[in-house]
């Protein structure tokens, strides 16, 4: 649930490695998967290296979550949980 809400608000994840990760994290596309701690230090030091200039793989993978065509974090929020709450602003 939290690399969908991640995934909301644009930002990337680095996430171990599970058998249905696949379906959310695209390795190289929107995000990194790792299998232990020595592959997320390389990844972590990769995803930083051109930090915070807007170059580089971080820069490509948000640029990758805002054009897909997933609801964002708000949209979710406004379709799912704001009619449960009766409409009320």
């Amino acid at each position: 649930m939290k690399v969908v809400d991640m995934f909301g608000c644009c930002l990337p994840v680095c996430a171990i490695h599970f058998e249905c990760l696949h379906e959310l994290v695209k390795h190289n596309e929107n995000g990194l998967i790792f299998r232990d701690s020595q592959e997320l230090a390389k990844q972590l030091k990769m995803l930083f290296l051109d930090f915070p200039t807007l170059e580089g793989k971080l820069q490509s993978f948000r640029e990758n979550l805002r054009v897909s065509r997933q609801l964002r974090w708000d949209q979710s929020w406004d379709q799912t949980v704001l009619p449960l709450l009766g409409n009320k602003q």
